[in-house]
């Protein structure tokens, strides 16, 4: 008589490396979509501003807010961050041939503050 097959017992290892590796890519995220706002700041000539949250800081509230909007956070940075440097590069091309791109860079600039107003939103742990 064959052994009865038994499932393999869960590696919990196995959710908490996964679950810090998003915490470490979301921090990352979080600090790249800022140098990426203060570029398109220095363009629209504002002046800098303090971040309002530390990437690990916002990474551990994504984590606090439930896996769910921890998957939406990192969603939200991937699609915010590849608008960003297409219209960041836009930006530069323009600067680099002599256009006033203030404007432009200004608009730009209202997205990414949007955009961090959102992800700021969307990871509040609620109570």
């Amino acid at each position: 008589m064959a052994a009865p097959l038994s499932a393999p017992a869960p590696d919990h290892n196995r959710k908490s490396h996964s679950q810090a590796d998003a915490a470490k890519g979301l921090a990352a995220g979080w600090e790249l979509l800022h140098d990426a706002g203060e570029a398109i700041a220095q363009l629209a000539q504002l002046g800098s501003e303090p971040r309002l949250i530390a990437p690990r800081e916002f990474a551990m509230r994504a984590a606090a807010a439930g896996p769910v909007r921890l998957a939406l956070a990192e969603q939200a940075i991937d699609d915010c961050a590849a608008a960003l440097h297409t219209g960041l590069t836009a930006l530069i091309a323009g600067a680099e041939t002599g256009r006033d791109i203030t404007a432009a860079a200004l608009t730009l600039w209202r997205e990414f503050d949007r955009a961090r107003t959102g992800l700021l939103d969307l990871t509040a742990v609620s109570h």
